[in-house]
């Protein structure tokens, strides 16, 4: 008899989401179904740039969602404002 073990356990998914003056803006993404890594480049406007990730288990309903910071525009003195404006990071992929 032939078992199926699946090489991994979990799915990983993740967008990255830019911040710029016009609002947020859809940027590199990875997605289990597609092995190579979409890549955009950032816009040149961009003043915050986050990664929203999405974990499940295989065989599981659980979903983990989180979101990480991973590039700040340390000069910039109207992310807040503009966080305010547009609201935060968008939680979708």
């Amino acid at each position: 008899m032939n078992v199926y073990f699946p090489k991994s356990s979990s799915i990983n998914e993740w967008t990255e989401w830019h911040l710029t003056p016009d609002g947020w803006k859809k940027g590199t993404s990875s997605r289990e179904d597609n092995p190579q890594l979409i890549e955009v480049e950032p816009p040149e406007n961009r003043v915050l740039t986050c990664r929203y990730h999405e974990n499940r288990t295989i065989n599981s309903t659980w979903l983990q969602k989180h979101i990480l910071e991973i590039w700040r525009d340390s000069g910039c003195k109207i992310i807040d404002e503009l966080l305010e404006k547009f609201a935060g990071c968008p939680e979708s992929l």
